[in-house]
């Protein structure tokens, strides 16, 4: 994934790949875990560092300012409400 993909784009294709399925056939789309054109917009005008979290798909995603895309399995039977973090320095 590089910067000429936006973030939810490589969000999306990253999970499929991970889940060996169509991106089209993951769910619950990428809308109802975090805001694709908030973190489209977000990662494109940072800065410096920057690192986004949010659960999606049963993984911790985390997407930084070069729109490198990292997974880390989650519990998939736990009940997450947490909201979206956002770190940034520099």
């Amino acid at each position: 994934m590089g910067m000429d993909q936006a973030a939810s784009q490589a969000v999306v294709e990253t999970v499929a790949a991970a889940e060996d399925v169509d991106p089209t056939a993951l769910g619950p789309p990428l809308y109802e875990a975090v805001d694709p054109g908030a973190l489209d917009s977000l990662v494109e005008s940072a800065t410096g560092s920057l690192t986004v979290e949010f659960p999606y798909c049963g993984y911790l995603v985390r997407v930084d300012e070069s729109t490198t895309v990292t997974l880390t399995a989650a519990d998939r039977t736990s009940n997450t409400d947490s909201e979206p973090s956002t770190q940034a320095s520099g």
